[in-house]
């Protein structure tokens, strides 16, 4: 698909103008407004649960800066809401938007720990999707999840599985870290497929053209920052 190959290349290109450009807070900023944007009209929320939503974030960027605010409530929060999406039917956009909301906010907090690693996890996701994509299509083979994700194969889940746990750990992680963080990579971009498999639509929208829309790209960077986050964090 050459339109998905030249959209791919041209948000590489646009990630690493950003990180040679040290211009990582706009890029944050740019990337929390298309998110909002996005939960809004592929009809995920209401505007004024938008509202909403745009504040809980500001409030936990303040109580993060008066440092009174706590991992564990944060772990709590993260489960409540992750538990309502599987075993309960009530509220699961708002609750999925939510899930979104914690995960800027975590993402932020990771940039402002650690550019570089706010970065490796862009990259890593980056990666991981590009060779899961393109040896799932060459070597083809049975699907992992075909009610859930009907194109992922096992064959481009290995690959990019294994290629992930080696660039992992040659970035100074652990083996059992590397191996982790590259599970949860699969797991975000599966759980992001059973969200648009529960509601019927094939794409969070089209803003990135070929690629869907940002929360498409986001996918497998959900589990993975959590775990990083929490890692840097106690």
């Amino acid at each position: 698909d050459k339109n998905r190959i030249t959209t791919g290349l041209f948000i590489l290109f646009l990630i690493l103008t950003t990180f040679y450009l040290k211009l990582d807070f706009y890029f944050f900023i740019f990337l929390n407004f298309l998110i909002f944007v996005e939960l809004k009209i592929s009809k995920f929320i209401n505007f004024l649960q938008l509202t909403l939503l745009i504040f809980l974030f500001i409030l936990l960027q303040v109580l993060s800066y008066f440092l009174i605010f706590s991992n564990i409530f944060l772990i709590v929060l993260f489960f409540v809401f992750l538990i309502n999406l599987f075993f309960y039917d009530k509220y699961l956009k708002l609750c999925f938007s939510f899930l979104i909301i914690l995960f800027s906010f975590v993402f932020l907090e990771i940039l402002k720990t650690d550019r570089n690693l706010f970065y490796m996890i862009i990259f890593i996701s980056f990666i991981n999707d590009t060779f899961a994509y393109i040896f799932g299509n060459f070597l083809k083979g049975p699907l992992i999840s075909p009610r859930i994700s009907p194109k992922k194969t096992w064959s481009g889940t290995i690959v990019s599985f294994s290629i992930s746990t080696i660039i992992l750990f040659n970035l100074n992680f652990s083996i059992l870290s590397s191996i982790l963080f590259s599970i949860s990579l699969f797991y975000g971009d599966l759980f992001f497929s059973y969200i648009k498999r529960k509601f019927n639509i094939k794409d969070f929208s089209s803003i990135l053209l070929s690629h869907g829309g940002i929360l498409d790209r986001l996918d497998s960077m959900f589990f993975i920052t959590f775990l990083l986050y929490f890692k840097i964090s106690f």
